[in-house]
């Protein structure tokens, strides 16, 4: 029994963590914002310095790739009742539900000249993840009957951590067409609990009817079990909780293929996190944990024999007992990331484009699509558009939208901001999601492009104001490189 509270406690502490990413597609269209580094560190915001203090700026994000909370009830009267069959029904063989979290403690941008521009931030995160079988959910709605001479698989697994990440980046424009970013993060994890392997299988003999379990489990968790003892202190170590460290790294470019055709890549989150803090393992033998279950003794049952009972029960308790203890430190990956974008610049305030998104976490690989449109108008506003195919659906718009108050920006964008906003109430757009993030907050942001474009008018620059990922500071071109050429000789050249 204390096996089960312990595995227990693991499971409700990844579910409490939701309430507190995983595509952002429609945030790559919104170049009005400093944030947009996040889809890919060779971005360049529009402002020469931005500052993001602790709190101004979070993000929480959902997806189901197989079914929405309508789908698990039935309305009869005026009561919800759980409807088992209606869920089965709409249960993809493997289902997994991703929840993500992001809290920002510190962001800053700085222009440092014409060519380059550095970022520093650190960020609180969390990220969950779970995966339900198919099968686990048609034994309780059809019991074995419908597995008769085949097996059944009941193996669900769990993924999450919460962690604090520090990250200095750069980008640099290499010339009018190229340009390259990285930014490399180091990694305080928190808390984890990660499945490593699990197996539990149930075969049906068509025969016999014979009922064979078997089972392997490999759960390790770190930060986790101390919290569930009623005399751990955690303000007096929790100091313990930044022993874990991680290192990983982000990448990507921009390059301009037709003066309003720009199309960018980048790989986020390449890298791992070593957990030594408080590391506490379940697990179970495959080698002793199989049992074969031919059935009661009805004679012995109805001549009230205890013992006959106990020892069936012993048995199985002994055949799948969790072993659980302390373990050894571990390491686990990041979900890698990968974004592809293009942007057309229709004119110099409003661009169209496409996002394609790739993740790859434990074996699992996830995409979506996004194409989106963002128009600025002037200085003070600016909006963008989207839809998104993503977790099995294809009713996310989204929206996004920033008001530059200098030096104040606020900001909010979603990729299915816009959905939401078209059914009658909360409640509603809950019941029928399957795929929601939003993106809010506030900027301070310094500088503008007035200077920049006269200087680079004077110089005779080329003009580069049709290129949505650069700034027009980066057009900015030392004037020897045109010392024999006058503006207009520039312009028609």
């Amino acid at each position: 029994m204390r096996n089960r509270i312990h595995l227990f406690l693991v499971i409700f502490c990844l579910a409490w963590n939701q309430v507190t990413a995983q595509s952002e597609g429609t945030l790559t269209f919104m170049n009005s914002l400093p944030q947009v580094v996040i889809n890919n560190p060779a971005f360049i915001p529009k402002y020469k310095i931005s500052i993001g203090l602790p709190g101004s700026s979070i993000m929480g994000f959902y997806a189901n790739n197989a079914f929405s909370y309508n789908d698990m009830i039935r309305h009869v009267h005026d009561s919800v009742k759980a409807d088992l069959l209606k869920l089965s029904a709409a249960l993809k063989t493997q289902n997994y539900i991703t929840q993500a979290a992001q809290v920002d403690l510190l962001r800053l941008g700085i222009r440092i000249n014409s060519k380059l521009y550095v970022t520093l931030s650190s960020t609180t995160k969390i990220y969950n993840r779970e995966m339900i079988p198919k099968d686990l959910i048609q034994v309780f709605v059809n019991g074995n009957t419908p597995f008769v001479g085949k097996t059944e698989t009941l193996s669900p697994k769990v993924e999450s951590f919460s962690l604090i990440e520090t990250a200095l980046g750069g980008s640099y424009q290499i010339d009018n067409k190229l340009t390259v970013g990285a930014r490399l993060k180091y990694l305080n994890g928190l808390t984890n609990a990660t499945t490593e392997s699990s197996t539990l299988n149930l075969t049906t003999d068509k025969s016999t009817y014979a009922l064979t379990a078997s089972a392997g489990m490999d759960v390790r968790t770190s930060g986790i079990y101390n919290l569930t003892q009623s005399n751990y202190d955690l303000g007096s170590n929790i100091g313990k909780y930044f022993s874990n460290f991680g290192l990983a790294i982000d990448i990507g470019a921009t390059y301009k293929i037709l003066d309003r055709l720009t199309v960018g890549a980048s790989l986020i989150d390449l890298g791992s996190i070593h957990w030594k803090n408080n590391t506490y393992g379940y697990s179970l033998d495959p080698a002793k944990a199989n049992y074969t279950f031919q059935g009661v003794d009805l004679s012995k049952v109805l001549n009230g024999n205890s013992s006959y009972l106990n020892s069936l029960g012993d048995t199985l308790q002994n055949k799948f007992k969790i072993k659980e203890g302390t373990i050894s430190a571990y390491n686990t990956p990041l979900p890698g990331k990968m974004y592809l974008s293009g942007m057309y610049a229709i004119n110099k305030s409003f661009n169209v484009g496409a996002v394609f998104f790739t993740e790859k976490f434990r074996g699992r690989v996830s995409s979506s699509l996004t194409i989106g449109v963002n128009k600025h108008f002037g200085k003070l506003f600016s909006a963008a558009g989207s839809y998104s195919m993503v977790s099995n659906t294809y009713n996310n718009f989204g929206a996004g939208m920033s008001l530059n108050l200098s030096p104040i920006q606020l900001y909010i964008v979603g990729d299915n901001l816009l959905s939401a906003s078209m059914v009658k109430d909360v409640n509603t757009f809950a019941s029928q999601t399957k795929f929601f993030n939003v993106r809010l907050g506030l900027n301070f942001i310094i500088g503008d492009d007035k200077k920049a474009k006269r200087e680079a008018k004077e110089k005779g620059a080329p003009n580069k104001e049709n290129d949505p990922y650069q700034a027009d500071e980066g057009d900015v071109i030392k004037r020897k490189k045109y010392k024999n050429y006058t503006p207009d000789k520039v312009r028609k050249r």
